[in-house]
């Protein structure tokens, strides 16, 4: 067993290497993506009909745009806190820090509002933290 290989990568391969998955049902045929097993059945139509004119839940759309508002915010805080570690300007930090302690909130308040649109079963996203994100990077 390699390093990287698990106890199921070994069976697998192992199965593999045996035949056990050959003359499979729909073996070398395309899958059939045209239903998605975690729609539910009565909105199932309506998907194949966003995904055929290029459209996105509006939960995927929002998701996408909070998922750059909070890559940008992070980008932010390292930044300033580099430029702090660099400047010791301790007086720049704490106003950056402040304006970043509140824009968090705002994004933690998106991320709330995007947790109760998202469909049954989907992980929520977690929240800012802002002090453990600061001790991060006052640790590393």
């Amino acid at each position: 067993m390699k390093q990287w290989e698990t106890a199921i990568d070994v069976a697998i391969r192992k199965a593999m290497e045996a035949g056990e998955f050959n003359n499979l049902p729909g073996e070398g045929q395309p899958i059939d993506l045209s239903a998605d097993a975690n729609v539910p059945s009565d909105m199932q139509l309506a998907y194949k009909i966003m995904r055929e004119n290029g459209i996105a839940p509006d939960w995927i759309v929002q998701g996408k745009a909070l998922t750059a508002k909070t890559e940008s915010w992070q980008s932010r805080l390292t930044n300033a806190h580099k430029s702090y570690r660099t400047s010791q300007n301790i007086e720049a930090w704490l106003t950056t820090r402040e304006k970043l302690a509140l824009d968090a909130e705002k994004l933690n308040k998106e991320i709330v509002s995007f947790n109760l649109k998202l469909p049954p079963g989907l992980a929520h996203r977690p929240l800012i933290n802002f002090q453990k994100a600061i001790e991060r990077l006052s640790s590393g």
